[in-house]
């Protein structure tokens, strides 16, 4: 059986099991609001020093009402396959996780998602996001699925959803869909300097600009949101996974969307020149 080691513990969170489990607690002890019926989330994947107060604003929400948590990712590497999951055994410093192999062979016959480690194996973007599920959770399978960004275009991320959506209906799977993302990084580290000015002048944009697509998730409109980020060309590392997320979700009758909290990296670098976003949406 394949197994996937942790490859960013002590870096983008706690090496030690006893620290990461007061950290999440801590983050999801000071996080508003009640347990709900969420059919999905977006959640973003730096370090939990930068993003950990709106992944823990998401997480809060998350009623257990789901077998199979199905995750979706960018690969920022672009190392192997361009749409790929991975069976086998997840671990973090929280223990072991086992991946639905029942739901991987649904999705991957005849598909554009393939099984491969090399996409896997030092990507971060799905990682992250499991030690909070562990933390809340004590049984639960997971299908994790990169994508590369050169598939963020419409009809391969209305594919991927589609094949999300019919596997859960036909193996009559109830399933959490947590599509990891930041939102805007802006700064020269990260080729994207569309305007300048004073700090709060550049914030007030960054912000701008990911609330044209916050808006368009809440209303459940994939389409729309790749289109606006190609257009634009914004910097949001996973919006095809948004808008995989948003496709499967249609399928399976998701009403709306809602932001729960939005946030920058400034908030704790101070630092004008490398800036990320994050958001933390709810669909239900």
């Amino acid at each position: 059986m394949k197994i996937r080691n942790p490859v960013v513990a002590g870096t983008f969170y706690p090496l030690s099991s006893e620290e990461l489990r007061r950290m999440i607690k801590d983050f999801l002890d000071k996080a508003e609001g009640s347990e709900r019926n969420v059919m999905g989330i977006v959640s973003p994947h730096a370090g939990y020093i930068y993003c950990g107060k709106v992944a823990a604003s998401v997480y809060k929400l998350i009623k257990k009402n789901f077998d199979t948590v199905v995750l979706l990712g960018p690969n920022h590497s672009g190392s192997g396959s361009g749409v790929a999951t991975l069976g086998g055994i997840w671990k973090t410093p929280l223990g072991s996780v086992e991946t639905d192999e029942d739901f991987i062979r649904e999705i991957t016959e005849d598909s554009l998602i393939i099984e491969d480690f090399r996409s896997h194996v030092i990507e971060h973007s799905i990682e992250v996001q499991i030690p909070w599920l562990q933390f809340k959770f004590q049984k639960f399978k997971i299908v994790p699925i990169t994508i590369n960004p050169i598939y963020f275009d419409e009809e391969s991320c209305k594919e991927i959803g589609e094949k999300i959506a019919n596997a859960s209906i036909k193996l009559k799977r109830k399933i959490l869909l947590v599509a990891s993302s930041d939102f805007t990084h802006y700064g020269s580290m990260y080729g994207y300097v569309p305007f300048r000015g004073t700090s709060s002048f550049i914030l007030k944009k960054i912000k701008e600009n990911d609330m044209e697509v916050i808006k368009l998730i809440e209303k459940i409109m994939p389409e729309e949101v790749i289109k606006v980020c190609k257009e634009k060309n914004l910097s949001i590392c996973g919006y095809g996974c948004i808008a995989s997320m948003l496709f499967s979700l249609k399928k399976l009758k998701a009403e709306k969307g809602k932001l729960i909290k939005y946030s920058t990296s400034f908030e704790v670098s101070r630092n004008v020149d490398a800036i990320v976003g994050y958001a933390g949406i709810v669909i239900y």
